[in-house]
């Protein structure tokens, strides 16, 4: 399957370093490609685009990170880790906490944050000032053992004087950022990428043994103004080598796709149009789930947007290019152990 995200996945590599309590720094191999690190038991990348007043346009990459818990340790119990990066058009995305290059040795594209709490600053080389803030030595995570904190935690980034993003808030921390830098005028998220590692334990109305179950949860929004949805995506059978199961995704509890006889619907898509009016392509690829040692299952729900002109969102033209589709995707990577 080919990977559609909008930046390379060193920051995966690297914030697992940060989570075994590692200094940030260094860059991944251009071989990282899309798999998985096995130090981590849990990732998630989320790019955004913002657009100051200067009609600047300029895309951020938060990446949250757990890694494997140690003997004895609940599973939700690995360290924590947090990388940010920026791409404004600069020969490689800035890497935070690295200063003004006046060499032609591109800076390393992801940083990680190995403290709690702090602030970093840095030029990019296409001259935009960016400040980093961030405080996440109170944050609660969810019981799940997700690494993306769910509350009493924030990050904030400030390019060129105006509030680019800020995640989490709440508090003295929220109410002086705002006072004292003014809002971008738009921001948006274009993509959400999970990775998830096994073993999952079955649904409680399974009989099958629990080696041969995934069901994994997360929420996100198709649009900017649309609702929020519950997406749950499935594989269940009856042992790793059976040429037989189901896929399942459900949007806000509903199936939107249910592939029986796996043997011959290991990939596929469907659309499907939500409540909210949104219109969403899904996309399925569970072969290296059920026929190779240690592989996965991948999922992609993807927003149809205009530029789609009513073609599937998995266009060849776009893809032979390297670039992502128009319109939010989400993108769940599942792993067993």
């Amino acid at each position: 399957m080919r990977d559609f995200s909008c930046f390379g996945d060193a920051a995966i590599t690297l914030a697992a370093g940060g989570a075994a309590g590692g200094g940030g720094g260094g860059g991944a191999g251009a071989g990282a490609g899309s798999a998985l690190d096995r130090s981590l038991q849990a990732a998630t990348a989320s790019v955004y685009r913002v657009a100051l007043s200067s009609r600047k346009e300029f895309r951020i990459k938060v990446t949250w990170t757990r890694g494997v818990a140690g003997a004895g340790a609940p599973a939700a119990g690995g360290p924590t880790g947090l990388a940010v990066a920026i791409d404004d058009g600069s020969r490689a995305p800035a890497a935070l906490g690295t200063p003004r290059r006046t060499t032609a040795t591109p800076a390393p594209a992801h940083h990680v944050l190995p403290k709690k709490r702090g602030t970093r600053s840095f030029i990019s080389e296409a001259g935009t000032a960016v400040s980093i803030y961030w405080d996440t030595a109170e944050a609660k995570y969810p019981p799940s053992g997700a690494p993306e904190p769910s509350r009493d935690y924030y990050l904030a980034v400030v390019a060129d004087g105006e509030l680019a993003l800020l995640l989490g808030g709440g508090g003295d921390a929220e109410r002086d950022l705002g006072r004292r830098f003014a809002a971008a005028p738009r921001r948006a998220l274009l993509s959400r990428r999970e990775q998830v590692r096994g073993p999952f334990a079955p649904p409680a109305y399974s009989t099958a043994p629990a080696a041969a179950q995934l069901v994994h949860t997360t929420r996100c929004r198709f649009r900017d103004d649309g609702a929020e949805h519950e997406v749950t995506v499935a594989c269940r059978g009856d042992e790793w080598g059976a040429r037989d199961g189901e896929v399942a995704v459900s949007v806000d509890g509903k199936k939107v796709v249910e592939a029986r006889r796996v043997k011959w619907n290991f990939r596929g898509n469907r659309t499907a149009v939500l409540g909210d009016g949104a219109v969403v392509e899904v996309m399925w690829d569970v072969h290296d789930w059920w026929f190779a040692a240690g592989g996965g299952a991948q999922f992609m729900v993807k927003a149809r947007g205009a530029a789609d002109g009513g073609r599937l969102w998995m266009d060849e033209e776009m893809a032979s290019k390297g670039q992502p589709p128009a319109g939010f995707f989400l993108h769940l990577q599942c792993y067993r152990r």
